[in-house]
């Protein structure tokens, strides 16, 4: 399994939303380039990037920070957040970016999300994020029709390799990961599953080992400091 902290980007700093409100924002540093470093320093391998502001605007828009992490920084880095067209997504590649994450184009777009996934592979991952029991896309602000598990069987017969559960009501509110959801969701499909959203302790981490969950993405609780990560480390595969 592997363990992920998060960064989420906002006029070129490191903040956290509740519940992926725009207007519950907390900024955590000025430098999110510092900020992975110090993830680094605690033993992480892989890094999760939001672009808040390409999320809601449709267009990516920190690049030079996503740039700076990755050159100044030996993470494994993915990034999602207003990634719409190839050229986007082939910018973010030729800076070194391991992988991207698209979530809209999967709930708008499949013709797209076809090329997507047939120029890039593996680097593609899918965000499938809930909200009163529907997936919601545009930076979270837009309700779609979609459920997660069809959705999930749609995006594994498409050929997508990983997928990233976000309970958007559990995100940043330092409760508890929705389990009952993510254990349906690993019972339904094959691919590889990541978590986001309401982790705040060791012991929850540990749950979601054995339910088998490939990935679990952690912002608030590490920010908050109700969780270390040097704590999390035996977790890592």
């Amino acid at each position: 399994m592997k363990i992920l902290p998060a960064i989420d980007i906002r006029n070129g700093k490191c903040v956290r939303l509740t519940q992926g409100d725009y207007k519950r924002e907390t900024i955590y540093d000025n430098n999110p380039v510092i900020m992975a470093q110090k993830w680094q320093s605690q033993g992480a391998g892989d890094l999760h990037i939001v672009d808040l502001d390409g999320a809601r605007e449709g267009k990516l828009d920190n690049l030079d920070i996503i740039t700076e992490i990755v050159k100044g920084t030996d993470l494994s880095v993915q990034i999602g957040g207003g990634i719409r067209t190839i050229e986007s997504a082939q910018s973010l590649f030729q800076v070194g970016v391991s992988r991207i994450i698209l979530g809209t184009i999967a709930l708008e777009d499949k013709k797209l999300l076809k090329i997507f996934i047939d120029k890039f592979g593996e680097k593609i991952i899918i965000s499938l994020d809930v909200k009163n029991n529907t997936l919601a896309k545009k930076g979270w602000i837009e309700p779609s029709l979609e459920k997660l598990i069809p959705k999930a069987k749609e995006m594994e017969q498409m050929g997508v390799n990983t997928i990233i559960y976000t309970d958007i009501e559990s995100d940043g509110m330092l409760t508890e990961p929705n389990f009952l959801n993510i254990s349906k969701l690993r019972n339904a499909v094959r691919l590889s599953l990541f978590v986001a959203g309401g982790v705040t302790s060791a012991d929850q981490v540990e749950i979601l080992k054995r339910i088998k969950v490939d990935g679990v993405i952690i912002g608030k609780a590490l920010y908050e400091e109700t969780i270390n990560f040097n704590d999390l480390v035996k977790y890592v595969d």
